[in-house]
Order: C-alpha cells, then structure tokens, then sequence
C-alpha cells in the first residue's frame, strides 16, 4: 500500500501569487482543496515535503508547514512521520464542507483586496452587502 502511495505523488507544484494579498499560507490551502475537489489530487496522493514545495513556490518552509498543519486539522491531509504528507481518505461530504468553507473564504479574500484597491474601507463593503441582503428580502 505505501508503494502504491508513493506512485501517486503529487508533481505540479502549487502556483502562487505573490502580489495577490491573500496570504501564502491560504493560497497553498485553497490550491490544494481546488485540486482535491477537481480529482487532480485524489485519496491517498503524496504532497510534495514541506522543503520541495516550498523551493518549488518561492516561499520560506514555515509557510508550506503553516499550510499543510491547517490542512491536516481540517482532516483533509495526513501527515506520517518519516513517509511524508498524503490526501486523507475521508467521507465526501466532510470533504466537501471543508472545500465549500475554502471557496467561500477565497471569495471573501477576493473581494476584500479588490475593494481595497478601489479604495473601499473594509466596513463600506459590509455595509453594502448588508444592505443588498436587506433589499433582497
């Protein structure tokens, strides 16, 4: 069974965008959720070590670490001692609330470096999302 893990290792390096203002961390997380949800990564897949993706990304270790411990909370990786990081074999559907929480939560970093950018305060986007909620109703 491990050889058969070891043949699934994950090669495409995650992308990331280092000018996005969504911290590394997160785009490493929401990378590997949009490829677990897609089937590019699936049950059992070996991640690349911590150091690879980390030379593979541009980022300090630390940063794929943060990423892959969160990740490992969530119950979406599993990390073995000594054998390397792996895609968690988990029902679909804690999968899948896992992956609905990590969209929405890419969205909601979207849209605030967005209005940030056009020169939004953090508590005028709420308010208008608020009051469209209102409106809807």
């Amino acid at each position: 069974m491990l050889e058969e893990r070891r043949n699934k290792k994950v090669s495409e390096p995650v992308a990331i965008d280092h000018r996005s203002g969504v911290p590394l961390y997160r785009q490493i997380i929401d990378q590997i959720l949009i490829a677990i949800s897609t089937g590019q990564l699936k049950p059992g897949a070996q991640l690349p070590t911590v150091r690879q993706l980390a030379i593979d990304v541009q980022v300090n270790p630390n940063t794929v670490s943060r990423a892959y411990r969160e990740l490992e909370i969530r119950g979406v990786v599993n990390t073995q001692r000594g054998t390397g990081t792996f895609v968690a074999a988990e029902p679909t559907t804690a999968r899948d609330a896992a992956l609905h929480q990590a969209r929405l939560e890419k969205y909601c970093d979207a849209i605030t470096a967005e209005a940030g950018k056009m020169g939004f305060a953090l508590q005028e986007l709420v308010q208008a999302l608020q009051d469209r909620l209102a409106d809807r109703r």
